[in-house]
């Protein structure tokens, strides 16, 4: 990918669509923090990595980000250049906040939203977040007492729903551990409202549910697959029967799980050379574009990381 220096450890969100155009052309938006906490935004389309980076706002430290191409009401695939929204944690405020910034289509001018309402969010929250359909947006992030949980939002009221707690707009069911990793995606038509969120439960274990219409239904895994407890994960999801999970694993490397619409398979150690500690703390993010069939070539799509102790990210392709 392009050349890009970011602060070490720095959080990593991706976003992937085809557009409506005629050409149906391919497109992939990757967002991390430079070594000033500026997120910054690399492109790629129609296959070509643009050279650079671009900053696109401020913040004042690290931060989990999340990020989504927005269809534009009334439609349910992107065009050429959407609307975009790249959502993070501010916990420098009290009690902490998720902020959503965009920007516009058709138009490089990023501005802030607002807040994502969150029910009982802890600081040290990470995020994931998806698209589908309506359009609606869906966004994930931790409660205090560890929970993951889910806010909605559709085109149609242009309101975001938040939990009430309890069992409502509860996606892990049991508590996660506090600060977990989450990684979210739907399937790359962006049109069923399915979308597979996984996160490390308490014991530092994988753990993920598949959300359809918002319920949410925990995956059975064939065994335990233990994680970096300092490490990152992202979800790669095509449909229902094609999803990988990529995760820093407990003995070094990054993994693999991979979901073939009945059964999980894994771990495979994906990643060969020194390219995570799990021994180290601040390790950098992970995140993934998941290719639409007709635009795969010889990959079906890429994962993004940060090694430890360096300030490049480094584009895998799978």
């Amino acid at each position: 990918m392009a050349s890009t220096q970011a602060v070490t450890s720095t959080a990593l969100a991706c976003t992937f669509w085809v557009d409506r155009t005629t050409n149906k052309d391919p497109h992939i938006r990757v967002y991390y923090q430079s070594s000033n906490f500026a997120v910054h935004e690399v492109k790629w389309d129609k296959g070509a990595w643009k050279p650079g980076s671009s900053p696109v706002f401020n913040l004042n430290s690290r931060a989990s980000l999340a990020a989504i191409a927005y269809p534009g009401d009334g439609q349910n695939i992107p065009g050429a250049d959407p609307e975009i929204h790249i959502y993070f944690v501010d916990n420098t405020s009290s009690p902490p906040k998720i902020k959503d910034w965009k920007k516009s289509e058709n138009s490089n001018v990023w501005s802030y939203v607002g807040e994502v309402p969150a029910y009982n969010l802890t600081a040290v929250s990470n995020l994931g977040a998806a698209e589908y359909s309506d359009p609606y947006i869906r966004v994930y992030y931790q409660d205090t007492d560890g929970y993951i949980r889910e806010s909605q939002w559709n085109s149609g009221n242009k309101q975001w729903i938040v939990s009430t707690g309890g069992s409502d707009l509860n996606i892990s069911k049991n508590p996660a551990r506090l600060g977990t990793p989450i990684g979210a995606d739907t399937e790359n038509a962006h049109y069923s409202p399915r979308v597979t969120v996984a996160w490390q439960d308490a014991n530092s274990n994988i753990a993920a549910a598949s959300v359809y219409f918002d319920g949410s239904t925990l995956f059975n895994f064939p065994k335990t697959y233990p994680a970096s407890p300092s490490g990152s994960l992202t979800v790669a999801m095509w449909d229902s029967s094609k999803v990988h999970i990529y995760y820093d694993g407990d003995n070094d490397g990054i993994q693999k799980l991979e979901y073939n619409g009945s059964a999980w398979s894994g771990p495979v150690n994906s990643f060969t050379g020194d390219i995570t500690n799990p021994n180290a703390d601040g390790q950098g993010g992970l995140a993934s574009a998941a290719f639409a069939p007709d635009n795969s070539g010889d990959h079906v799509g890429s994962v993004f990381y940060q090694p430890v102790g360096n300030n490049n990210i480094v584009e895998v392709l799978i």
